[in-house]
């Protein structure tokens, strides 16, 4: 497919697979979309936009799919022809003071909009004119054509064609020696022979007698039916903490992802009652210069495992982490669908397979706060979505300015306080295991006095006292 020709199919790749599967079971969820939203300021070119956009999917092919089935196989397909999926909403006639709410309903309401996976494109433009030199827009992808990396891709070749455009500047980008499609190919072919066996074998001793659920206290009992809607709690790590993370983590030779990965397992851990600890955390697998520049969906998930039975000191937990860490990200080649169903884990209703909660320190450039081309500022807004997959999801974001953490969670599950308390926990053993990191791990301070005996239901009860 990177020849671009059009009118071509190709097999899914195995991660697109499962979650075609997912979305078929519920084709009314938009819990799959990607989105951005920008609010941009200064004299829009609205041709120029289109004609970005238009150049832009030609160039990138996943923009122009669509998923068929062929004698019930589903398959990805370029279509030729697709228009431009942008729609402009000009709120200008409202008095000033509706402008502001009527877009935010607006673009809430394209973020909760599903995709048919069978119509071209999975992706779609919503531009709102709120006045003369303001606007909002908002990006949303179908995950299936497009993860977060996709989003800085598509960023960026939007802003260099519109600039490109609004001067009548020749701009050509670099072509693309390969589209996704190739991914999706060449990742069978690697996993149809010894290799897929080696994988197998070292992940099914990897997760060998570990607990295929992470039982933490909810203020709730979990309904019958999952009804996915979630919040998020933001938060920042000191500064202080955040260069005592640092050091700490390069006198044991280990990376910020696998420090604040270790505190995390402590907490939950010390929440659950458990001391078997299993963590999703997602890979980029663009581990090749050729996939850098293309949109479409490379990410996975990889299960980490903490054991923490003996109560090793936050260095010993620290060491165990790194080599575990490195080993997972060494064998990262098989896809979590295919992980599932060679290790068969018994399943409970409505949770995810192997883990429930997700870790995730950005890997990723990140998204500039703010981007300025052709007379253009687009400055980013908060994800606006109220949904959580997963019972809980830790994301730490790096920047020049330190660390960010967001715990998204399931309310139906928790309440709010239970969450922000949790995060002042995070914050506190962060602190401590940096000041007394040979501390046995279940002495490490929590911020508050500890549960006398009963670190399981009673643990929400002593947040809400902390």
């Amino acid at each position: 497919m990177s020849d671009d020709r059009s009118n071509q199919s190709a097999p899914l790749s195995l991660t697109q697979e499962q979650l075609w599967f997912l979305t078929r079971l519920d084709p009314a969820s938009a819990f799959y979309n990607t989105t951005a939203t920008w609010d941009l300021t200064g004299p829009l070119d609205l041709g120029a936009l289109h004609t970005a956009l238009a150049r832009i999917m030609d160039r990138q092919h996943m923009l122009r799919t669509a998923v068929t089935e062929l004698d019930g196989v589903p398959r990805q397909s370029v279509e030729d022809g697709v228009a431009v999926p942008l729609t402009v909403s000009d709120l200008t006639a409202l008095p000033e003071d509706e402008r502001a709410p009527a877009a935010d309903r607006l673009v809430s309401e394209e973020v909760h909009a599903p995709f048919d996976l069978r119509t071209a494109p999975l992706f779609r433009v919503r531009l709102i004119r709120t006045a003369a030199d303001e606007h909002v827009m908002v990006f949303v992808m179908h995950h299936i054509v497009a993860d977060g990396w996709s989003l800085q891709v598509l960023v960026q070749e939007v802003a260099d064609l519109y600039a490109a455009a609004v001067t009548g500047a020749d701009l050509q980008l670099a072509p693309l020696p390969k589209q996704f499609a190739d991914y999706a190919v060449q990742q069978r072919e690697r996993l149809a022979g010894p290799r897929r066996e080696k994988l197998v074998s070292y992940w099914s001793e990897r997760l060998a007698g570990a607990p295929g659920v992470l039982e933490l206290p909810t203020d709730r009992p979990r309904p019958a039916e999952a009804s996915f809607r979630g919040d998020r709690h933001t938060f920042t790590v000191p500064q202080q903490t955040h260069l005592a993370l640092t050091a700490l983590g390069r006198s044991a030779g280990a990376s910020p992802f696998m420090t604040c990965l270790a505190a995390f397992a402590v907490l939950l851990s010390r929440w659950s009652g458990q001391n078997d600890i299993l963590l999703g955390t997602p890979v980029g697998n663009r581990d090749r210069a050729e996939w850098t520049s293309v949109v479409g969906y490379f990410a996975d998930t990889l299960v980490m495992r903490t054991e923490l039975a003996d109560d090793p000191t936050f260095t010993q937990l620290l060491a165990r982490v790194r080599r575990s860490s490195l080993d997972a990200f060494v064998h990262r080649d098989l896809p979590f669908r295919a992980l599932v169903e060679a290790l068969e884990p018994e399943r409970a209703p409505h949770r995810n397979p192997l883990f429930q909660v997700m870790f995730i320190l950005q890997n990723i450039p990140p998204r500039r706060r703010k981007v300025e081309f052709a007379g253009l500022t687009m400055a980013l807004r908060e994800d606006v979505r109220t949904t959580s997959i997963f019972d809980l999801r830790l994301d730490l974001f790096q920047s020049e300015h330190g660390l960010r953490g967001q715990l998204e969670y399931n309310t139906d599950l928790f309440d709010r306080t239970t969450v922000e308390r949790l995060a002042d926990r995070y914050l506190a053993l962060l602190a401590d295991a940096c000041a007394a990191p040979d501390t046995a791990v279940s002495a490490l301070s929590l911020g508050a006095p500890p549960p006398a005996d009963d670190l399981g239901a009673g643990f929400n009860d002593d947040l809400e006292e902390a």
